[in-house]
């Protein structure tokens, strides 16, 4: 049912699009296109960075620009959402929804805050040991992620089940007018029921299948442009033809991964038409 509202009313794509990009969709381009940084210069980087004189003020600045990034992604989820459950419901939507929407997208973020956090303690404990260590077997990047391992599952999980939560408490508190302590307190017990936990484990299995997806196609595609520029040849119009094929492609993407996320939406508002409490 879901899959052919979406199918039927193209408008849903481009919140969805600008959700997905905010969210994660900006993941696959970042691995296509962004070269890896070096052992080398992955040592050098940390090094200057905690013996610079500005430390440990440095540190503080990368953090709060990371904040920053992070709170203008909730932001432009958060409005996108908004949109996506207003066209659903066939009416305008309102910058209250979003406000209301952005509130329960945090408060849902913070245990993956704190799983970031923790993250952050192991790779300042583990790094600097694993670079020092005299075995080469592995290289120091892969042994420092897995060490990490146990800490990126605990990270990728609290991010999985609390973007759950969050959509279904932000359709309490739109769809249903429940306040934000009301729906935060509503969503866990909505959220185990079987329909929705089905639903939730079927949109993270559908995103991380497009994801992989996404992440391959572009960067088969990007590989022989970033050929090219790295050899200095600068755009030529065989490379500025691919570069063009490139970007097409990616529109392309980003608006199917708007699909798969209205989609998500759609029937997430579907079964909470049906299922969740309503307000008395």
């Amino acid at each position: 049912m879901s899959v052919g509202v979406v199918t039927a009313r193209a408008e849903l794509w481009l919140p969805g699009a600008l959700a997905w990009v905010a969210s994660v969709g900006w993941i696959p381009f970042v691995i296509a296109v962004a070269q890896p940084p070096s052992v080398a210069e992955l040592t050098f980087l940390g090094a200057r960075i905690v013996t610079s004189g500005a430390w440990p003020w440095n540190a503080v600045l990368i953090g709060a620009i990371g904040v920053a990034l992070v709170l203008l992604a909730f932001a432009l989820t958060a409005v996108a959402s908004a949109v996506l459950i207003a066209l659903l419901a066939r009416r305008a939507p309102s910058a209250s929804d979003a406000r209301r929407i952005l509130a329960v997208n945090v408060v849902m973020a913070l245990p993956a805050v704190l799983s970031t956090l923790v993250v952050l303690m192991a790779l300042v404990a583990i790094a600097p040991l694993e670079f020092n260590a005299p075995e080469p077997a592995g290289g120091p990047v892969l042994r420092t992620a897995l060490r990490l391992m146990p800490y990126l599952v605990l990270l990728a999980a609290t991010a999985v089940v609390g973007a759950a939560l969050a959509a279904v408490a932000g359709r309490l508190a739109v769809e249903r007018r429940l306040r934000l302590g009301e729906a935060l307190r509503a969503a866990p017990a909505v959220a185990v029921q079987p329909p929705f936990a089905t639903h939730a484990l079927a949109a993270f299995l559908a995103q991380f299948v497009f994801l992989a997806f996404c992440a391959l196609l572009l960067g088969v595609l990007w590989a022989p442009i970033g050929a090219q520029l790295a050899i200095g040849g600068g755009f030529e119009i065989g490379t500025g033809l691919l570069l063009l094929g490139f970007v097409a492609i990616w529109l392309c993407l980003v608006l199917a991964g708007g699909a798969i996320h209205a989609w998500s939406a759609a029937t997430w508002s579907r079964l909470l038409a049906t299922d969740a409490p309503r307000k008395d």
